[in-house]
């Protein structure tokens, strides 16, 4: 790689301290991808990065490469938006933090995708201005899913291929194994983990998949359909990831949980 230095427009996923001064900071820009970087002397920075490499932060930066695949270098850095209330107020600061953990995970390094970048900076803009976090959570986590290649099918019964809504159905079994749907006359032919999703919540993400973020506004999803739709995402997302997602534990403290089907 190049020792010239880069200029991107990137947000802070995480960061860590680095000995007594300086901080390794985790980024995802949509040129670059996610990557880290070292920034020397940041704990005792005036002026180049003083208040500016805090989570969830937009930021302009500029890097050197690193060569030999050690950390970047940090140069300098521009605050463009600082979410200030991400950090200060709970409710925000679960989501927000939950969202960039997610990224951090599904994401590999200098694999950019700027529908990733635009779609947490959304996240992170909305909840910043009151937006309903749930709702919120759920678009970004369906849009994210499918950004990555994992969008969930939700169209028909992956079994017999009925629709919802065909036959009276209350409610469907979703199958976190390979995020499919299966219909209440199906879902006994098989003993994998499975979370009820009711037809009201189905709906809701049927029509979420479909929307824009310019869209996503008219979107008035109940708290307890979007608590349903976020834990049925949640577990798909453990699955394809086989890890814990440490940050839910924050956000869950406040959500029922619905109950899940085991045969």
């Amino acid at each position: 790689m190049s020792s010239q230095n880069c200029r991107t427009r990137c947000i802070v996923l995480k960061n860590t301290d680095f000995g007594e001064s300086d901080r390794i900071v985790t980024l995802y820009s949509p040129d670059h991808g996610r990557f880290t970087a070292i920034a020397k002397g940041a704990k005792r920075s005036q002026k180049r990065f003083v208040n500016k490499l805090e989570e969830f932060s937009l930021l302009d930066v500029i890097y050197r490469p690193a060569k030999y695949n050690r950390l970047h270098f940090l140069s300098e850095a521009e605050l463009q938006e600082a979410f200030l209330s991400l950090r200060t107020h709970w409710q925000r600061y679960c989501p927000a933090i939950l969202a960039c953990e997610l990224v951090l995970r599904f994401t590999r390094e200098h694999d950019p995708d700027s529908r990733i970048f635009t779609l947490l900076h959304w996240l992170l803009h909305s909840l910043h201005n009151g937006t309903a976090h749930l709702p919120a959570l759920v678009f970004f986590l369906l849009h994210l899913l499918d950004a990555c290649g994992y969008q969930p099918r939700l169209k028909h019964c992956a079994a017999c291929s009925c629709l919802p809504g065909q036959n009276k159905q209350l409610s469907f079994m979703f199958q976190p194994g390979n995020g499919s749907l299966l219909c209440p006359r199906c879902s006994g032919t098989t003993d994998l983990s499975r979370y009820s999703l009711s037809l009201q919540s189905l709906k809701f993400l049927q029509t979420a998949q479909k929307m824009t973020i310019n869209q996503m506004q008219r979107l008035q999803m109940p708290e307890q359909v979007a608590s349903e739709c976020l834990f049925v995402l949640y577990s798909y997302s453990r699955y394809l990831l086989q890890c814990d997602i440490h940050s839910w534990s924050f956000l869950v403290q406040g959500i029922k949980k619905p109950i899940s089907k085991k045969r």
